[in-house]
């Protein structure tokens, strides 16, 4: 215990410090969390201004660390403007805390302005995928997987990008110009992997590749004009055109992929996954590319190529993407460089003719100008240096891995059922005996503790065909997937089984259709 009278000086006898909170050894850091429990204490005891601090030593053996770890945060509160020194006199507040709680008088207040009825969007803020939270299996798609992340090599790059030069280069303001490094390395290690031999000109870096399909929507989805895009097919581009005076046109497929012929006829833009399909992993063979590509020649659309999860493809279904084939001018291809690596990184690309870049980059700065220039130069080091092309080695062989334990599991556990899975997808899709109700069992299987995807958010134009899932290895370990499939079964029959679901009435517990 530390003697009272060490405190005798300090404001309120110091007493507010024993409440401050305490330092984490394993976080690391201890003078930054030093700074942190300090502000906090200061704020939650209302320390004044013009207060006098306890000293180094007290605060150190309070707290229960050392004396030099001490006087670091108190220097770092010093160097914020938090607190001043005096000399042979001590430490005190130059600026009391904020108050970090809202007056109950000020949350009365609220509800005044009527926001509803002054938006000019509707937009469903609610998030249709299960948030990633704590369960025992999860098999949802994009969760983030710390396993194949390359940790040591990123930070090498990171810290490359935080060199002096390396600040002075990215740390100015370019108005909308991209890192020349990060294109360039696209030009060289990424882009020839789908057969793409494209010109800097013909490159706009953008935040994922959300980004790029909403520049395009805005750009082409102008009235009097039909965008044809997959059904099923990707949630957010049905929901990002919607913002766009442009009529939505579904489009019909098959095992290939979309279909050809009359039901692309009309349309001034075509979105389309050729590889693979969102969400049916279906791959479009080469024959069908080049049709695609003739009929948009002979009909006049535009096709916008998203590339989903084409990095990992096995051969022979490595085939060359639209924009790498002859006559592909009126192809924008979008791409994402951080889906793999890292999702929460938010980098992606769209290579498209010079005139459709230079729109696009015009629209983007009108966003936000450019993506983060730190980021871009980190990445582009890590290409650069080759750890990008020894991560999707690495990636490709632990997803083969885990694709081939999820079909045997499935296999086992699911014998007859129906679903769908080309090689190099991370994903499955999977089709439920009918009247079970996806998103009903979706809801049953988190309760006990299995995270899976409906397949319902896939269908934007009229009910589904059928009650499908959408399950993932991408983040879960191949050694899991046997007892999470097993438990995923369980689920099921439990919840095909239950009083008042027909599947329970009409069928077996077998998915044989």
């Amino acid at each position: 215990m530390v003697e009272t009278r060490k405190f005798d000086r300090s404001w309120g006898g110091g007493k507010w410090l024993f409440d401050a909170g305490a330092v984490d050894r394993a976080l690391g850091q201890l003078h930054v969390q030093t700074m942190h429990i300090l502000l906090d204490g200061m704020r939650r005891s209302q320390v004044p201004e013009g207060a006098r601090m306890p000293s180094s030593r007290v605060i150190a053996e309070v707290l229960g660390i050392s004396r030099n770890t001490a006087k670091l945060a108190i220097e770092g509160l010093v160097e914020q403007g938090v607190l001043r020194v005096r000399d042979r006199s001590g430490t005190y507040v130059a600026a009391a805390s904020p108050a970090c709680d809202i007056p109950d008088k000020e949350v009365r207040a609220a509800g005044t302005v009527d926001w509803e009825g002054r938006f000019t969007l509707a937009l469903n803020p609610a998030i249709e995928v299960p948030a990633a939270r704590a369960a025992t299996v999860s098999f949802l798609y994009g969760q983030f997987d710390a396993s194949v992340f390359p940790a040591g090599r990123w930070r090498e790059c990171e810290r490359a990008a935080l060199s002096v030069a390396e600040i002075q280069s990215w740390g100015k303001d370019v108005v909308d110009e991209d890192d020349p490094l990060l294109v360039e390395q696209l030009r060289e290690q990424v882009l020839p992997r789908h057969g793409i031999l494209a010109r800097a000109e013909n490159i706009l870096i953008t935040l994922g590749g959300q980004q790029g399909r909403y520049l395009v929507s805005q750009l082409f989805g102008v009235a009097g004009t039909i965008t044809g895009i997959e059904h099923p097919g990707m949630p957010d581009i049905a929901k990002i055109l919607a913002l766009s005076p442009t009529r939505r046109r579904p489009l019909r497929l098959d095992r290939d992929g979309v279909i050809l012929g009359d039901q692309l006829r009309g349309c001034d833009t075509v979105f389309v996954t050729c590889g693979h399909q969102c969400p049916t992993t279906a791959v479009m063979p080469l024959e069908r590319r080049r049709g695609l590509l003739e009929q948009a020649g002979q009909d006049d659309f535009i096709i916008v190529e998203d590339t989903f999860e084409t990095e990992l493809f096995i051969a022979p279904e490595n085939l060359p993407a639209l924009k790498a084939m002859p006559e592909s001018e009126r192809v924008i291809h979008v791409g994402s460089l951080s889906k793999l690596i890292a999702p929460g990184l938010r980098l992606g690309y769209v290579v498209a003719e010079p005139p459709v870049i230079a729109q696009m980059r015009a629209l983007r700065r009108l966003i936000h100008r450019h993506p983060p220039g730190n980021n871009q130069r980190a990445l582009a080091i890590f290409i650069e240096r080759g750890y990008y092309r020894a991560f999707l080695r690495r990636a490709k062989a632990v997803m083969e891995e885990r694709e081939l334990v999820m079909e045997e599991a499935l296999h086992r556990h699911f014998p007859g059922s129906q679903w769908r899975h080309c090689p190099g997808a991370s994903t499955f899709w999977i089709r439920l005996p009918e009247g079970l109700g996806s998103e009903d069992f979706c809801r049953h299987a988190a309760a006990c503790g299995i995270l899976v995807e409906t397949g319902t958010r896939y269908f934007y134009a009229g009910a589904p065909d059928g009650d499908y899932l959408r399950l993932s290895v991408s983040s879960i370990p191949a050694a899991r997937i046997p007892e999470g499939v097993r438990l995923l079964a369980a689920a099921f029959h439990d919840h095909a089984s239950a009083p008042g679901t027909t599947a329970a009435e009409t069928r077996e517990t077998n998915w044989d259709r």
